[in-house]
């Protein structure tokens, strides 16, 4: 069983579960640092729930590019992966 706290939605499962596949590779974990909570632009995804960030303050250039790869590889076309100032944003955008 998987219990989820409110606010979870079924796209952030399937960003976290690419993660968790790309983090098996990585020295360090993989921080899941925003979904429906927090600031964000008015637009922003993470309001509907097709959106997550994750830390990068952890990784070094190399694992963040092979975070990054490896994200746009499981998830498809129809999600973007972007590097930000401090985190790499997620996020479902057909």
């Amino acid at each position: 069983m998987i219990k989820v706290k409110t606010g979870v939605r079924p796209r952030h499962l399937i960003i976290a579960a690419a993660a968790a596949n790309v983090a098996t590779s990585l020295p360090h974990p993989v921080v899941i640092t925003s979904g429906t909570e927090g600031r964000h632009q008015p637009e922003s995804k993470h309001y509907t729930g097709d959106a997550l960030d994750f830390r990068i303050s952890n990784l070094g250039p190399a694992h963040v590019e092979a975070l990054m790869s490896g994200l746009r590889a499981r998830l498809g076309s129809n999600y973007q992966v972007l590097r930000e100032q401090n985190h790499l944003h997620v996020e479902y955008d057909p």
